[in-house]
């Protein structure tokens, strides 16, 4: 039998439609590719957080009678695929004869070693160089290799705010700078340094890592890109801008809480520049032996009229811009991006042109589309009692009101917004924790590198849609004993730099 090679978007389509192997994403929520299962037969997303109460057929919940305290998200993944449920699900799927594959948001080596146990595939990057790669020091490093320029930096070990000051000097980083950690988490680890003050506030976090990246501050436009390195060559999605840092949405400066996808507010060469330095980075992650879906970010400086294109950081990993990335609307014509990182770990043979693909990406006219990610940003921890359920909604006088259910955002009328509910009625909440994510026909950022009227009449609504009370004193002294994670059940990913679950 001559084996078949996909030389289409429609030869890719029906081979997805007639799928024969089975994906489990395994994550806390479906969020970053809830979209999925709308192409790919035989895709089921293994939760343990119930975004749509049951509604949504793709999703399984693992059972339990008790969850234990996580630490991280990869403890999270670690109870779903130890789950019983969930095993005696892929077993018996296994018995049937599928092939049955993993896939995670975050992962590490003892999940590769329970991955292996159950005789899955990981269709993922191994861990070390996903660990490798991942790191704000390396993404540098990546990046001057293949002439893809950072904002003017030093990687350096710093002991004291005087080294930092003489850094500063020997490097001209100016009067404000950036400090990154090479690990973090939505920008927990980024710090942003004008004065003596601002370093001691931060000094343990910086000191106690064996390098730091300190760049110079400048005044940027943040973009995000999602790419597939494949044997092919890279394809790659639309260009998204990023709401960095906004206050009712974050508790944190530096932490990521949105997303656009506004790319006609750069000139073609700037855009041009984008696609070309993302090429570049997919072609050396995959000489170092990287394959398939990362995540770019890029810093775009104006000055007099001239714009240059900064590196940012690489993640090597689905993010939280995946879920808006593949259902734009140049995906949703041809087909989402992340296929092309399921078709790099299959042995299907497929000859399609990654330039031509890229071309059609840059040449759509891209209509308003963007996603708003609200975090709790107090710091009382407290007790969610009005949230509102997963769906389609509308707006009117800073209210929301349910109009019906849906899975996904992907065929959202001009007037709707769609919400997806990642806590629920009776949680604790705590600063930082994923409330909801909140997606749009509409454009949320302007030019002028601020949100638009509408996301701010946007996030009034949801503000208005959300209640807490505080604890009980009983509730207090729960969380007194066993952490303010007693009784939360959420925390999720929400994009680059460790995008919550979301």
């Amino acid at each position: 039998m001559t084996e078949t090679t996909l030389h289409s978007i429609e030869d890719i389509q029906r081979y997805f439609i007639n799928n024969r192997t089975i994906y489990y994403f395994i994550s806390a929520t479906n969020f970053n590719l809830m979209f999925v299962s709308d192409w790919v037969k035989n895709w089921i997303n293994v939760n343990f957080i119930d975004c749509y109460n049951g509604r949504n057929k793709s999703v399984m919940i693992a059972e339990y009678n008790e969850a234990p305290v996580f630490n991280d998200i990869e403890s999270i993944n670690q109870f779903l695929l130890g789950n019983k449920t969930i095993v005696e699900h892929i077993k018996q799927s296994q018995q049937k004869g599928y092939q049955t594959n993993a896939m995670f948001l975050f992962y590490d080596k003892e999940l590769e070693k329970l991955v292996d146990s159950l005789k899955m595939n990981l269709v993922m990057p191994p861990y070390t160089l996903v660990k490798l790669v991942d790191n704000k020091i390396t993404t540098t490093e990546i990046g001057n290799s293949v002439d893809v320029p950072s904002v003017p930096n030093a990687l350096v070990k710093i002991k004291s705010y005087t080294q930092l000051r003489q850094t500063i000097e020997n490097n001209d980083l100016g009067d404000e700078v950036v400090i990154q950690t090479a690990y973090g988490d939505s920008g927990k680890t980024t710090f942003f340094i004008s004065s003596e003050e601002d370093y001691h506030a931060v000094a343990d976090s910086i000191e106690a890592e064996d390098k730091v990246k300190v760049m110079k501050r400048i005044q940027c436009q943040q973009v995000a890109m999602e790419a597939c390195a494949t044997r092919q060559g890279t394809f790659i999605g639309p260009i998204l801008t990023e709401i960095i840092g906004h206050p009712r949405l974050t508790p944190y400066q530096g932490g990521w809480c949105g997303n656009d996808i506004n790319p006609d507010i750069f000139d073609a060469q700037t855009q041009n520049t984008m696609y070309d330095y993302t090429q570049r980075i997919g072609q050396a992650l995959y000489q170092k032996g990287y394959r398939g879906y990362f995540e770019v970010d890029y810093l775009i400086e104006t000055v007099d009229a001239h714009s240059q294109v900064y590196l940012g950081e690489i993640n090597p990993r689905i993010t939280g811009i995946s879920a808006i990335t593949n259902m734009s609307a140049c995906c949703n014509q041809m087909i989402p991006l992340f296929l092309f990182h399921l078709l790099e770990f299959s042995k299907v043979k497929f000859d399609l042109d990654p330039d031509w693909f890229n071309q059609q990406v840059k040449d759509f006219s891209h209509p308003p589309f963007g996603q708003l990610v609200f975090k709790y940003t107090q710091k009382e921890l407290k007790i969610v009692t009005r949230i509102p359920d997963t769906g389609i909604y509308t707006m009117k006088d800073n209210k929301l009101y349910f109009v019906r259910h849906s899975n996904n955002p992907r065929f959202l009328d001009r007037n709707e917004i769609f919400i997806l509910r990642i806590l629920s009625v009776d949680e604790y909440v705590y600063k930082g924790a994923d409330i909801l994510v909140l997606f749009a026909n509409k454009q949320l950022k302007g030019d002028d590198n601020k949100l638009t009227e509408i996301a701010e009449s946007l996030i009034g609504s949801v503000e208005n849609s959300v209640d807490y009370r505080a604890l009980s004193d009983e509730e207090y002294q729960l969380t007194q004993r066993y952490g303010k994670r007693a009784g939360f059940k959420s925390s999720i990913d929400t994009g680059p730099e460790s995008k919550t679950y979301v």
